[in-house]
């Protein structure tokens, strides 16, 4: 019974984390291209840690940082709880004249950014 014990926590590690998907969006390039941006996590049970207005200047940060644009306004800004908590922010690219696109941003409760994973659509 004490060696079972011992592989099963040996292997334990090796199974990897499950991933759940939070948000995803297309988004047409200037050339015509699609593409979907596919915001997933392995983390499953984060505590919140970071406030309201905290998170939304890290993802006002992110924004500039992977978009690499100035964030615009804030269009919407929510925390979902299902599949698991996490902040959803919205702004727009106001900042050079008419809006072109929105940008998003998914956090984790602790204020760690899902960083999406970019598929071209054929």
């Amino acid at each position: 019974m004490r060696y079972l014990a011992t592989v099963l926590v040996t292997l334990l590690p090796a199974v990897p984390a499950i991933s759940v998907e939070l948000f995803r969006y297309r988004y047409r390039a200037e050339d015509g291209g699609e593409f979907e941006y596919i915001f997933e996590a392995d983390e499953q049970n984060v505590p919140q840690t970071v406030s309201q207005e905290k998170a939304a200047k890290i993802a006002a940060d992110w924004v500039t940082v992977f978009y690499h644009v100035e964030a615009g306004v804030i269009e919407t800004q929510e925390f979902i709880t299902s599949p698991i908590p996490h902040w959803l922010f919205c702004f727009s690219d106001t900042l050079r004249g008419p809006m072109q696109r929105m940008l998003f941003v998914v956090l984790l409760p602790n204020g760690m950014v899902v960083q999406p994973k970019i598929a071209e659509r054929l």
